[in-house]
């Protein structure tokens, strides 16, 4: 009796033991969603590369996010569309411009616009799910999917000392967007 209480004890500590440690794995994610919700959005710089396949486009944007709400964002370049402003939300198929048009093309089929990647990136940040974390090259790296007109969205950001610092969007396993974030600011 006693030898059997021991293997089930014992077998209760390994599964136990081996569900920390995939919440060790997520933890740092999760205490950045934590924070970020907490205080209801963030501020950063983008410098945004979408990539068509046949070529790129590099372009930068200011953003201001709200939890549960639109990103907002300042084009920063190229200098010719500077100052422009536009909100977008999570599901990234339309931008509002004061104005004037800004117009890369559409990437993922036609389904998102790149400007809409910071709002993509930072609703996987605080909603959606949460499918992988771990340490790559001395940096935490989060793996987000977003369900995406039947489609599935993956996000990867990589944080450093707690902040997002660069990020890829890939649709259909393919990388169409990549931001190098700066700036980074809880509201």
């Amino acid at each position: 009796m006693r030898r059997g209480c021991a293997v089930l004890m014992m077998c209760l500590c390994l599964l136990l033991g081996g569900c920390g440690g995939r919440n060790e794995g997520i933890s740092p994610a999760i205490a950045f969603r934590a924070s970020l919700v907490q205080a209801g959005g963030c501020s950063f710089r983008a410098e945004l590369t979408a990539d068509y396949g046949d070529y790129v486009v590099p372009f930068a944007l200011d953003c201001e996010t709200e939890v549960n709400g639109p990103t907002r964002f300042t084009v920063a370049a190229p200098e010719t569309l500077a100052g422009i402003t536009a909100a977008v939300d999570e599901t990234g198929g339309t931008v509002t411009y004061d104005g004037l048009m800004m117009d890369f093309g559409l990437l993922a089929n036609g389904r998102l616009a790149p400007a809409a990647g910071p709002a993509v990136v930072a609703y996987c940040w605080s909603s959606a799910y949460l499918a992988a974390g771990g340490e790559e090259d001395g940096r935490f790296r989060a793996t987000y999917e977003k369900d995406y007109e039947e489609k599935m969205l993956k996000v990867d950001t990589w944080f450093e000392n707690g902040i997002p610092i660069y990020a890829e969007v890939c649709y259909n396993g393919q990388r169409i967007l990549n931001l190098t974030i700066s700036e980074f600011s809880l509201k």
